[in-house]
């Protein structure tokens, strides 16, 4: 029985010192996020109490009795670690931990060398217990703010320790002839105690894991907020070099929104267009044009018609645009569906659906979707709108054009949904008009 204690005990101060090392692993700016020092103290208070149940049989009494300490200690900082989750950690709460650990200390200092076996089992469970009730109430406040699963568990964790605890005391008062040391401890009473130690161990496994989806988090939000705004950058330059007013993004995002939401809708299309897949188009929309920063002034701000030769350099604007947007995308990037989605609109806005396009000569569903409904956008608002070398048609006009264009350059289904959206295409043109 003795070695199956200090097995179990030194597989307890592994798993501890893994979950430290898995802590210590991250990179100092990562820790910094969620640097609360009572984490790591306490998993090492921990770590070493087990460590301390595994070689008290060979180390006596002092290696007992600073085993016994240290798991208090190390239960002291997880409740001053759930105070600080909950907002609620006050100097108040730094010394009610404190004096319950000093005084069950030096009680059980005391115990060790004058009392009994059943009494230092009856101070620790009682000490483990009010730490063990402060962390539940700790908890069930956390749990009004964070739904997080891992509190749900921690707090499922706790409850079962704490009837641990108890019925593992409610037993001490029942042994008459305790063995008089825990290694020859059999039965119930035996399970009681490695149920505690395993919640314990359990209850550090959560917090990591906590830790680690809070640390994901932050990750994805980082990497949102530096596409988002390197996305922005990118709008603003091509806005620079370009003619098309401000209300023409606005125009071409929400023609891009309305076909796409109507396709879905319909049922076409719906594997490529998730509500996620939806807003990343909607996102990506405003760069359609991005590779005519590439393109001389000369040419992209002639008063006038283009010649065929400055026809073929404006036509490169659409490889320059993919180029551009691909070279800005961090080899083994990954969550940059907005910029995919953006990169597929550059390069294939100008490709039509029986290939006459530019600049790949992609057909039907070769050409990426995005681009697809970007391209039938992009036509709607230039013939609903003046150009340099070409007059407004009226609304009616662009729908008759859209509609002779179905299946030469545009996806009938396409087409079917801006039949159903053209007077939504109407009120989005008089609402961002040009003035």
């Amino acid at each position: 029985m003795q070695l199956a204690n200090q097995t179990f005990y030194f597989a307890i101060f592994i798993v501890l010192v893994g979950l430290m090392g898995r802590f210590l692993a991250n990179k100092d700016d990562d820790r910094a996020q969620f640097r609360v020092i009572y984490w790591p103290i306490g998993l090492s208070f921990l770590a070493a109490s087990m460590l301390g149940y595994a070689t008290a049989p060979w180390g006596g009494k002092i290696v007992l009795a600073l085993a016994n300490i240290f798991l208090i200690a190390g239960v002291a900082n997880i409740s001053l670690l759930f105070s600080v989750w909950n907002g609620a950690l006050r100097q108040s709460s730094k010394l009610t931990a404190f004096v319950i650990f000093a005084f069950a200390s030096t009680i059980y200092i005391y115990l060790h060398f004058f009392g009994q076996t059943q009494d230092r089992i009856h101070l620790m469970n009682t000490a483990l217990s009010l730490f063990c009730v402060w962390q539940i109430i700790s908890l069930g406040q956390l749990l009004k703010k964070d739904n997080a699963y891992q509190i749900k568990l921690l707090l499922g964790v706790e409850f079962f320790q704490l009837c641990a605890r108890i019925i593992r005391s409610l037993l001490a008062l029942n042994e008459m002839n305790h063995p008089g040391t825990l290694y020859q401890e059999d039965g119930l009473a035996f399970a009681m105690r490695i149920a505690a130690i395993l919640s314990i161990v359990t209850i550090c496994i959560l917090i990591t894991n906590y830790y680690m989806e809070k640390l994901w988090h932050e990750y994805r939000r980082s990497a949102h907020a530096i596409e988002d705004g390197m996305l922005h950058s990118l709008n603003a330059l091509s806005m620079v070099r370009d003619n098309e007013t401000g209300n023409h993004i606005l125009r071409t995002k929400n023609y891009v929104r309305a076909l796409a939401e109507r396709l879905r809708s319909s049922g076409a299309y719906t594997e490529q267009l998730t509500l996620k897949a939806i807003e990343d188009i909607v996102k990506a929309a405003p760069l359609h044009d991005i590779g005519k920063v590439g393109i001389p002034d000369t040419i992209l701000k002639k008063p006038g018609s283009l010649s065929d030769d400055e026809w073929q350099i404006m036509k490169t604007h659409a490889n320059l645009g993919r180029d551009v947007l691909s070279a800005a995308k961090l080899k083994d990037a990954k969550h940059t569906h907005v910029l995919d989605a953006a990169i597929g609109i550059a390069g294939g806005h100008h490709e039509n659906w029986d290939g006459s396009g530019y600049p790949s000569g992609l057909k039907g569903e070769e050409i990426p979707l995005a681009a697809r409904l970007m391209s039938l956008a992009d036509t709607y608002d230039a013939l609903v709108n003046e150009r340099v070398y070409k007059k407004k048609w009226t609304h009616e006009e662009a729908c008759l054009e859209i509609t002779r264009l179905k299946g030469i350059r545009f996806d009938p289904r396409i087409v079917e949904a801006f039949i159903q959206e053209k007077d939504h295409f109407l009120k989005i043109s008089e609402l961002y008009g040009d003035s």
